[in-house]
């Protein structure tokens, strides 16, 4: 059974304003532009993680194919899924941290976990190696903040491109680790879960918690 795709249901709600990162300039190189870069980049990790108890429904494309990738979370309800292609997977019941254990564990070759991109960002921050570039973007209408990061020689990933939306969601990563390969961008979302849409699948869902 072709599984119905919450997002074409459900009408995306406006952007949220979108919050200035300090630095979005690199300067020549100086201690007043790498304190700065290191302000952007500690921003960016802590907006990740600050933005996990944030209910989303998120829809990424899998760059160079046509492969769609939808992520619903609500944390306060207890409640997640994860869609790959007409595959949809069901999560209830737990905490926090098994929750991201199991987002983890569906997505891991696809799209890396909040965690996982905020301990990129926040390596980066202190790795004196590194060169970044700052810019802001706008995916799926929703406002989100840019950095390309090469030559970091002292962190889990050297060279990646990864935007955050204003409410802590990633909005795309282009990255390399190890043999996994990520090149997602979003391409529909929304604030919220759509309560009916994950009534609807939970017949069909599989490894389901309880």
């Amino acid at each position: 059974m072709i599984v119905q795709n919450p997002l074409r249901r459900c009408a995306a709600l406006g952007a949220a304003a979108l919050l200035a990162l300090a630095g979005c300039q690199s300067g020549g190189g100086g201690e007043e532009a790498a304190s700065e870069d290191q302000v952007a980049l500690t921003e960016l990790s802590n907006r990740l993680i600050e933005g996990e108890d944030h209910a989303y429904t998120a829809e990424y494309l899998v760059e160079g194919s046509e492969d769609a990738v939808l992520v619903a979370v609500d944390p306060e309800a207890g409640t997640a899924a994860v869609v790959i292609g007409d595959r949809p997977e069901l999560w209830t019941g737990g905490d926090g941290t098994e929750l991201a254990v199991w987002l983890g564990e569906r997505l891991g070759d696809v799209l890396p976990s909040d965690e996982d991109v905020a301990s990129w960002l926040s390596a980066t921050a202190a790795d004196a190696s590194a060169s970044t570039e700052f810019s802001d973007t706008t995916l799926a209408g929703e406002l989100a903040d840019c950095v390309d990061v090469q030559g970091a020689e002292d962190s889990p990933v050297g060279s990646f491109e990864v935007c955050v939306t204003t409410v802590g969601v990633i909005a795309s990563v282009t990255a390399k680790v190890e043999a996994t390969a990520y090149t997602v961008k979003l391409v529909n979302y929304h604030d919220g879960v759509d309560a009916a849409w994950m009534s609807e699948i939970s017949g069909q869902a599989t490894g389901r918690n309880q």
